[in-house]
């Protein structure tokens, strides 16, 4: 599958949140990455996110199968900063308004 991520976190934050995603991915532009994964990479790649995410940061995640499938979710934590990830689906990308 490909996959597109960007961060928004504090600029302290920046270096860990790069590192982790180079092994993953292709390093874009400043907090864009982007490249072709396996399911189970990424997979692997939300469970260190996970472990490295507070609840001020912010993730978003791009996924298409192909060039007509592409799902689009906002990672984020819970305030506690504890438990896992939660992933929910963007729908905006799906609205074309140019049309009506």
């Amino acid at each position: 599958m490909f996959m597109l991520m960007t961060y928004d976190v504090e600029a302290k934050r920046t270096n860990k949140f790069k590192k982790l995603l180079r092994r993953y991915l292709n390093h874009n532009q400043y907090s864009v990455f982007a490249g072709d994964i396996t399911e189970a990479q990424a997979i692997q790649l939300r469970c260190e996110l996970s472990q490295l995410m507070i609840p001020e940061d912010k993730v978003t995640e791009i996924c298409c199968a192909n060039r007509q499938n592409v799902d689009v979710y906002l990672l984020s934590k819970h305030e506690s900063g504890k438990g896992e990830l939660k992933r929910s689906p963007l729908e905006d990308h799906r609205r074309d308004f140019t049309v009506l």
